[in-house]
């Protein structure tokens, strides 16, 4: 791999779908100046519309999809992206498992298998082999985004288990993984949103541009995610690690 550390930074955003956090991320950091790699699993018309709009602010935009359980599709995913831009300077973890409430007695154990893979084991795939890469250049950020107060005890009793305890497990490994990777100039973060709306391109646009739309919302939405993200990625966020940023409504 050749680290050719000039020009545009670059992102890799998991999960940049249509509606959701992944999208109005990728947008975000595309306004700030970095080049976006977009993944999804399978999904080549969304992964399309969301290039077209990182391009519109003068970004350059690698669709790679990829599944982020899978080891060789991640690895793939990292290559692709190193040799094409020559360097990885964010990952952000995004994609979550299935909200499937029940009693724990009624248990889908495979079920429960693959919202932990998602949760939980992708983020030792994807860390697995971004790591070396953000370790040779000495810097590098990597963002995990998990769910309001899964860091506390007092969880809602109609919360699935499995979800919470992969969001929950996800704000332990960014302080772990925050801890042990500093000494290369790594940080590691969680963002924890409480539940938002999905919104429209057009809207997600406009919010990114801060207009009315986001200047006069009620309650938090995707922009309010990627505005994080941003920060943790920018100058300002440098030596912020370790650290979890709750975003909630405020009455």
């Amino acid at each position: 791999m050749v680290f050719e550390l000039k020009g545009r930074k670059v992102a890799v955003v998991t999960g940049s779908t249509d509606g959701g956090a992944g999208r109005s991320i990728a947008l975000a950091l595309a306004r700030e100046g970095f080049n976006i790699v977009i993944n999804n699993r399978k999904d080549e018309k969304t992964a399309a519309r969301v290039a077209s709009s990182v391009q519109k602010y003068g970004a350059k935009a690698l669709v790679v999809h990829a599944d982020i359980t899978k080891p060789k599709q991640v690895e793939a995913l990292i290559r692709e992206t190193v040799n094409h831009f020559g360097r990885i300077d964010v990952l952000v973890i995004n994609p979550g498992g299935e909200w499937k409430p029940c009693d724990l007695i009624q248990t889908d154990i495979d079920s429960v298998r693959k919202v932990l893979d998602v949760e939980i084991v992708s983020v030792f795939i994807c860390c697995r082999y971004v790591l070396p890469v953000m370790r040779k250049q000495r810097s590098g950020r990597i963002i995990l985004i998990s769910m309001e107060n899964t860091d506390i005890a007092n969880v809602p009793s109609w919360a699935p288990y499995d979800y919470i305890l992969g969001k929950s497990t996800r704000i332990y490994l960014a302080r772990a993984i925050g801890e042990r990777e500093k000494e290369y100039g790594i940080t590691v973060n969680a963002i924890c949103p409480t539940a938002f709306p999905h919104i429209t391109e057009e809207e997600a646009d406009a919010m990114n541009q801060h207009g009315s739309k986001w200047v006069e919302r009620k309650k938090p939405l995707p922009q309010d995610i990627a505005e994080a993200v941003t920060y943790l990625t920018s100058e300002v966020g440098r030596f912020v690690t370790c650290s979890v940023l709750q975003i909630k409504e405020v009455k």
